[in-house]
């Protein structure tokens, strides 16, 4: 079941997508810091980031998977080997799953776990990182805030990323 969000009216479009472009870059710029050169670093990544309702919607609609009304969270998930092409297309970069570190060294999200290879993962890792299992990417958003000293609430949305890092020798 695909999510289904109310449509509103927007006053300005242009700048809705001015925010959009401003936080697809942002996405990017956080998930290639993360894609670090060095052993230690593979594993599974996280990272979040601050964005509206309207922003996160905007950005991945057609895939979102689950919706809470009243935990005011949404879930994406992103799997299997077109998923490289989807997110590519959503960011509006195709580079954006990898960073080439130069002779022969490349950091990379893994997305897809070719059956063949799932053997090869270590029960380590397995017990470790549920998403070295089958190569997913999830994306959460949800609702965050609390009360200070004086009872004012404050509130702000954050999207939260995870992902399988990986690293090979080109």
């Amino acid at each position: 079941m695909r999510f289904s969000h109310p449509t509103t009216t927007i006053s300005h479009p242009t700048e809705l997508d001015s925010e959009l472009t401003h936080l697809k870059k942002a996405i990017i710029k956080e998930l290639q810091k993360r894609l670090k050169n060095h052993h230690n670093a593979i594993g599974e990544q996280s990272f979040s980031i601050h964005c509206s309702e309207d922003a996160f919607i905007g950005i991945f609609r057609s895939h979102i998977t689950r919706y809470s009304p009243c935990g005011s969270y949404y879930f994406c998930s992103f799997k299997r080997k077109n998923a490289f092409d989807e997110i590519g297309k959503i960011l509006n970069d195709k580079n954006w799953e990898e960073r080439n570190y130069g002779q022969g060294q490349l950091s990379f999200v893994r997305l897809h776990v070719p059956e063949i290879d799932n053997s090869n993962i270590s029960n380590k890792r397995k017990t470790k990182a549920k998403l070295s299992e089958n190569g997913e990417m999830t994306i959460t958003w949800k609702m965050m805030g609390g009360v200070d000293k004086e009872n004012h609430k404050f509130e702000a949305g954050t999207a939260q990323f995870h992902f399988f890092l990986d690293q090979c020798q080109i």
